[in-house]
């Protein structure tokens, strides 16, 4: 799983500043606290955080799960950022594949019009995606189910 710094070192190359006090200045952060966040001194604050997933265009909860992991001590607590993690990281892929089904079902995409590039009609799509580490506190059973359903 990705680390915060490596959440962090990616805003600043999506940033494109050409220095790191600049960066920094974007982030809304300082830059001798920057300095420690990439050199692993200390792990980012909720706010730093929110700011490298603003500049990266995803969920906050992502960078903060992950900073919150790395911050934790006590190793039950570590596994419940670690299953929140995975769980989030699922519900992306569900938005994605929901977003992917509603774009090429055509009574959803309004899509009737075009000949050739959906064939065939659903009445519902649902998709499943399940967890197979049977290192998580239920042994594997996550599921989380995205159904999509025709006007």
């Amino acid at each position: 799983m990705k680390q915060s710094s490596e959440f962090l070192k990616d805003a600043i190359e999506m940033l494109g500043e050409e220095n790191d006090s600049k960066a920094a200045a974007r982030l809304k952060i300082a830059k001798s606290t920057l300095s420690l966040y990439l050199s692993g001194t200390r792990i980012m604050d909720d706010f730093a955080c929110v700011m490298v997933a603003e500049a990266l265009g995803i969920d906050a909860m992502k960078v903060i799960a992950a900073a919150q992991m790395e911050r934790e001590k006590n190793q039950e607590r570590r596994e419940v950022w670690e299953n929140l993690r995975k769980k989030i990281g699922a519900l992306g892929l569900a938005g994605w594949v929901a977003g992917a089904a509603l774009l090429l079902h055509p009574d959803l995409a309004r899509a009737d019009g075009i000949h050739g590039v959906v064939t065939q009609h659903f009445d519902k799509i649902a998709i499943y995606i399940m967890s197979n580490d049977d290192d998580t506190p239920d042994g594997g059973k996550n599921c989380l189910l995205v159904q999509v359903c025709a006007a």
